[in-house]
């Protein structure tokens, strides 16, 4: 992981500061670290154009814009990023290029979901054991199911009980239907839907 040192972060913002000064009325260094200019927010004074009570100054190691005639105070980049947003853009990936630290790998720890062996599908018979003539059968060659999946496709005479044998209390079995039922398998060829 690699981090801007302090000396030059404060020389970028230092360049960037210089670089926007032309845009700030009345500008001023006052001391290495402390500039003085009228507000970009309120224009500062209406009566006095050589009012400059905006400031931008340094604590600790990052640069700051304070107005004391509206009260706005930001960082530098916000600062900036008001004044001109193509130097700001600029401004970023200089001041931060290199000190991002490295986004680590995540690390998945995935545990195999552990499925219980199903025999659900042990009581169906399945498309490709009915007889030719079967509606079941003839309405899988209808839809043009090839032929080949036709033995992991199962006919189910009672829906409703076998869905209630596996989550309990899910229909009110008033008139059960067949119906066809297309497994789901994971990877590992094992039944989880």
């Amino acid at each position: 992981v690699i981090y801007y040192d302090n000396a030059m972060s404060s020389y970028i913002d230092l360049k960037f500061i210089n670089d926007v000064s032309g845009r700030l009325n009345q500008f001023k260094k006052k001391t290495d670290y402390l500039f003085n200019f009228r507000c970009p927010h309120c224009g500062d004074s209406k009566k006095s154009k050589t009012k400059a009570r905006a400031y931008l100054y340094r604590v600790k190691n990052d640069m700051f814009f304070k107005c004391h005639n509206c009260g706005q105070g930001q960082n530098f980049a916000n600062f900036l990023k008001f004044v001109d947003p193509t130097l700001y853009s600029q401004y970023i990936l200089e001041r931060y290029k290199g000190s991002a630290p490295a986004t680590p790998t995540p690390k998945f720890d995935f545990k195999p979901t552990k499925f219980k062996d199903q025999t659900i599908l042990d009581d169906l018979k399945s498309i490709s054991d009915l007889p030719e003539d079967h509606p079941a059968r003839l309405y899988c060659i209808k839809r043009k199911i090839p032929k080949k999946y036709f033995d992991i496709l199962y006919l189910c005479n009672k829906f409703m009980t076998l869905v209630n044998k596996v989550k309990p209390n899910t229909y009110k079995v008033i008139k059960d239907h067949p119906r066809l039922i297309i497994p789901f398998f994971d990877t590992t060829a094992k039944l989880f839907a």
